[in-house]
């Protein structure tokens, strides 16, 4: 393999912001059509769509041919709107697969009769298929969890913490929400190397109902793999931190997920976060989102 122009991204380059993860893969053997139904519900929109039209306009170009091989099984008894026999035969197609049937062009042969039942049959499968497709994509259950772009490491009742923020931008509950912290650290392994996952003990892992915010912490004491780092050891090391949140959403009933992670440039040491929960006159509480990623310098 050649070496990198660029160096390497890490891994939390390649998960934040995304619901996949951002890595190539060679040497696999597999098949164009294996796991369809998985490719075609993580698709973007705009990659679905594209592929819906390709598909719908090739079975069109297709059966028009079919009926090209014997356009005069078909009767227009009307003004089509144009002489070419081949636009007829794909207007024809289009109105068959979608069961429009305006009337102006009719078959009136065995073989385009045969070739309309034929079309009719594959216009049901894909219309049904593609509809499923859709629907299956639009009622995925999505989290709109919002993790701060940065964590920080302060003292905190006299041992230093590692912090990082978490909210809910949806205005509802996510019941029996946990988190799950873990350190992606590359260690030597003989002439190798190997990643090793470091489950990071959390103050609280749970909360009964996650609405607003939530300051998840870590106790940097002797037993962290994080103990006796500063600034520059946390620059040098290349760890990594990977979070892992799970609830039901409240509204949906249904179960969620949202991952994060902070990479080398991601975590600074003596720092706190800028407050951001407050009360209006009326006593009731607001969130300030424009200050959710601020951090401050220690005094």
């Amino acid at each position: 393999m050649a070496e990198p122009s660029v160096p390497p991204r890490s891994f939390s380059e390649s998960l934040r912001g995304k619901d996949w993860l951002d890595v190539g893969r060679r040497g696999q053997k597999g098949h164009l059509f294996e796991d369809l139904y998985h490719r075609s519900v993580r698709m973007g929109w705009t990659a679905f769509f594209g592929l819906f039209a390709l598909v719908f306009l090739a079975l069109n170009l297709f059966f028009a041919g079919l009926y090209l091989l014997d356009a005069e099984g078909l009767v227009h008894g009307v003004d089509t709107g144009t002489t070419s026999p081949f636009l007829r035969c794909f207007f024809f197609s289009v109105h068959t697969i979608a069961t429009v049937g305006y009337g102006n062009v009719y078959p009136a042969s065995l073989y385009v009769n045969a070739v309309v039942v034929i079309e009719i049959a594959v216009g049901i499968l894909v219309i049904a298929l593609t509809s499923g497709l859709a629907f299956a994509r639009f009622s995925i259950p999505t989290a709109r969890i919002l993790f701060s772009d940065v964590a920080i490491v302060r003292m905190f009742e006299g041992v230093p913490t590692l912090m990082f923020r978490a909210a809910n931008q949806r205005n509802n509950f996510i019941v029996e929400a946990s988190v799950r912290l873990s350190l992606l650290r590359t260690e030597a392994d003989g002439d190798g190397t190997l990643r090793r996952f470091y489950d990071l003990p959390l103050v609280r892992s749970t909360s009964p109902a996650f609405s607003l915010s939530w300051l998840v912490m870590h106790r940097i004491d002797e037993a962290s793999p994080l103990y006796g780092m500063k600034q520059e050891d946390w620059e040098a090391s290349g760890d990594e931190l990977v979070v892992l949140m799970t609830g039901t959403d409240s509204s949906l009933a249904q179960f969620i997920s949202a991952r994060h992670a902070f990479g080398p440039d991601r975590v600074k040491w003596n720092h706190r976060f800028a407050d951001i929960l407050g009360t209006d006159s009326d006593g009731r509480r607001w969130i300030d989102y424009g200050r959710f990623h601020e951090i401050q310098p220690e005094g």
